[in-house]
């Protein structure tokens, strides 16, 4: 086909004027429309125009699409830039002509190929890029609306010539490389030097681990220790006065000062000037560093009043401790390195054996001890080497009106570190966990108060009044709970008391008393264990309220508390609710003396009481998981051991029984008869564990240290649940009853 038979006699008059010398005429017939149908015919046309090739020299030079492919489907409302600027028109023909006379650049070796296709007819001028020319849009009418251009093309461009340049210079640069990915070999070419250095380090790690070298320890961590620097309240010193002080000085007084060299001393490399006032004072004040206060004589004072008064001094007494604390290491030295821990048994002996035994380390008594009963102790929280006991008034004596607060040291075990007397019996007392240094005590006559332990006199920092508290019976429970919003979230003091009722203090200045619980005694067929029957004609109760007895915050949930009454119940009570508990079940047939839950898994908790036996209960079950018993007796104290979560510790009379559920449970590990032969009150373990603290009626202390215990497991909790289902074999329809409690269970 030929470019001659393309040409049309139609021909518009208006051209666009260009430079080049290859051009393509297209004569297209016909107006122009609106602009809705311009987009459409120019559509149409761009895609014919895409099926035109143009080769020269066998060279495909057919330009480049200016308009992205991607950009019709952008946004359909935009025109192109063919009707931008006008360079369509819509007529009535429909043929494409190309004119022969205006493809003049174009020799004879290069040809023009069209794909035959019906295209509307209009007049339309494409060139060749064979050159770069300059086109000037042709105008607009004015009812037309004006879409924005697909791409940007500056008109002063410095980069458009109006001719072909003869030589073109093409700078190439290398531009920022952009990691997206990058993985790293994991291997090395043992031909290389880095494969060789490879393989020695492979060799050095099954040296130390699987090799000769794997019986030497290696620690391969940093650590980093953060210093903190702290600075009490008490040593804070506020920065000193100043103030401006004239002195006349002449020329004759600096003479007379730089003459005596006596008055001039060097420090830093700096002369300092001294008056002869000054420099006398400053002698007399090194010399007294390292002179003796001189004793003033007291007249007509005999030895022993100066004896008795100076043990009265502060510094005397604390010197006096000291002093005794060094005499008692001579004779408890052994034993307190067994109690911090200094001195174990070797894990790896081969008289190793696992009897449960208890080793008694010392016992804490004295003269002012001696037919008091024990009625608490606790082991500060921040301090392990303090222990606070609480006695109780003389059996002997018939005394009953009078209290001993005794602080003793594990550094001196003959000796307390603090006395103090009360006008009445203690019941109960307990360490702040915020503020170690203050102890709550609780009294037989109703009373509380709050005592700071850091002074040697009775420092009360807190006392309860009739004004503000209504308690008038012994508080046999005192405990610190930590307060939530409504409190500031500051500590508060909880206790139970023998009328049942359950109160609250607020610790500010008022000290005010809030009474949030009144047990009831049960009536009726209850939940739990059966109970004794007792004859009703005859039973006529002195008090409706039962005494609470044991009080225990639960360990997850803040706003629940247990309380144990002295007819065997447990109420679950809420601070939410006041006046009335949640739920209730009989725990005994009798007081209950012991409460507590695992320290390794919150959803089980044991009781002891008057019945003779120990109780391991699940939390939603009123049936008892497991019964432990030893003789016809009451448990006064049973505790779990907080390193070990199947050891259980219990009294019974004269006797400690140390329990190993995973073991046994018909008969315990180990028993151990007191020492003195007299009944025992109370049973704690230390924190650590490694101890057992134990109390009788006659006012002694027993420090016990546990030899030949098993080792810890190392999931504690799931030992201890598999330990109580071992023990359900016999009892298939309670442990159903536990599994659906769901986890751990």
């Amino acid at each position: 086909m030929k470019i001659n038979d393309l040409e049309s006699p139609y021909k518009t008059s208006s051209r666009i004027p260009s430079v080049s010398s290859s051009k393509i005429k297209l004569s297209v017939f016909g107006r122009a429309r609106k602009i809705g149908c311009e987009r459409n015919v120019a559509s149409v046309l761009l895609q014919q125009r895409q099926a035109l090739r143009v080769v020269h020299e066998n060279i495909d030079v057919t330009p480049k699409p200016l308009i992205h492919a991607a950009f019709s489907v952008i946004d359909e409302n935009q025109t192109t830039a063919l009707e931008s600027t006008g360079l369509f028109q819509m007529g009535s023909g429909s043929q494409l002509i190309a004119s022969p006379s205006k493809i003049s650049g174009l020799r004879t070796s290069s040809s023009v190929l069209f794909k035959s296709s019906s295209m509307p007819s209009d007049d339309l001028q494409i060139e060749s890029l064979l050159s770069t020319q300059i086109c000037e849009p042709l105008p607009v009418e004015e009812d037309e609306d004006v879409a924005p251009l697909p791409f940007f093309l500056p008109s002063d461009d410095l980069a458009v010539f109006t001719d072909r340049p003869e030589t073109v210079t093409i700078t190439l640069k290398e531009t920022q490389t952009y990691f997206i990915f990058e993985m790293p070999q994991m291997t090395e070419d043992l031909r290389t030097p880095e494969g060789q250095m490879v393989q020695q380090e492979n060799k050095n790690y099954e040296y130390i681990t699987v090799g000769l070298g794997s019986n030497r320890k290696l620690l391969n961590a940093e650590t980093q220790t953060i210093r903190v620097l702290t600075k009490s309240r008490g040593t804070y010193l506020g920065m000193r006065l100043r103030k401006n002080q004239d002195v006349f000085v002449n020329n004759w007084v600096i003479h007379d000062t730089y003459a005596a060299p006596e008055l001039m001393i060097e420090k830093n490399g700096r002369i300092i000037v001294h008056t002869r006032e000054s420099i006398s004072w400053m002698r007399e004040a090194q010399e007294l560093q390292y002179k003796l206060p001189e004793s003033k004589a007291i007249p007509d004072v005999n030895t022993e009043e100066q004896l008795s008064r100076i043990c009265r001094q502060t510094r005397f007494l604390d010197a006096a401790c000291v002093m005794e604390r060094i005499i008692a290491n001579n004779v408890f030295v052994m034993a307190q390195k067994r109690f911090t821990g200094l001195t174990k048994r070797d894990p790896c002996a081969l008289d190793l054996e696992f009897d449960y035994r208890l080793d008694l380390l010392w016992t804490y008594a004295c003269e002012m001890t001696r037919d008091r009963p024990v009625v608490a102790f606790r082991c500060n929280p921040t301090n392990a080497n303090l222990l606070a006991v609480a006695y109780g008034a003389k059996t002997s004596s018939g005394r009953t009106n009078n209290g001993l607060l005794l602080i003793w040291c594990a550094k001196n075990p003959s000796q307390p570190g603090r006395e103090y007397m009360f006008d009445s019996p203690l019941s109960d007392i307990d360490w702040s966990k915020e503020r170690p240094n203050l102890l709550a005590i609780g009294f037989y006559d109703g009373s509380v108060k709050v005592i700071d332990v850091s002074t040697k006199e009775v420092n009360v920092i807190r006392q309860s009044r009739r004004e503000t508290s209504m308690a008038c019976s012994p508080h046999w429970q005192i405990q610190w709970w930590s307060g939530d919003e409504q409190f500031d979230f500051q500590e508060q003091i909880y206790t139970s008391d023998q009328d049942g009722r359950i109160y609250c203090y607020r610790f500010g200045e008022d000290f005010f008393a809030t009474e949030i619980m009144r047990l009831y005694r049960v009536e009726g067929k209850v939940a739990g264990v059966s109970r004794t029957d007792h004859c009703v004609a005859y039973d006529v109760p002195i008090s409706r309220q039962p005494g609470a007895l044991v009080l225990r915050r639960h360990p997850i949930v803040g706003n629940i508390y247990l309380v144990g009454s002295d007819e065997g119940c447990i109420y679950r009570c809420s601070t939410n609710y006041l006046r009335q508990h949640v739920d209730n079940f009989l725990a005994h047939d009798g007081p209950i003396y012991s409460l507590e839950f695992s320290p390794f898994c919150q959803k089980l908790f044991l009781t002891c009481g008057a019945d003779w036996c120990i109780r391991i209960w699940a939390e939603g079950l009123t049936e008892p998981l497991i019964i432990l018993s030893t003789a016809m007796a009451c448990v006064r104290s049973a505790c779990w051991s907080p390193t070990c979560s199947t050891i259980i510790a219990s009294i019974v009379n004269d006797q400690i029984c140390v329990w190993d559920i995973r073991r046994k449970i018909h008969i315990p590990s180990s028993v151990t008869i007191s020492t003195n032969g007299t009944r025992l009150i109370a049973a704690e373990f230390t924190t650590n564990g490694n101890q057992l603290i134990v109390a009788d009626n006659e006012g002694v202390i027993y420090m016990y240290n546990l030899e030949g215990m098993p080792f810890p497991p190392y999931n504690q909790a799931k030992v201890l649940i598999e330990s109580i289902q071992k023990a359900l074999v016999t009892k298939p329809r309670l442990l159903r009853k536990l599994k659906k409690l769901g986890p751990p269970f």
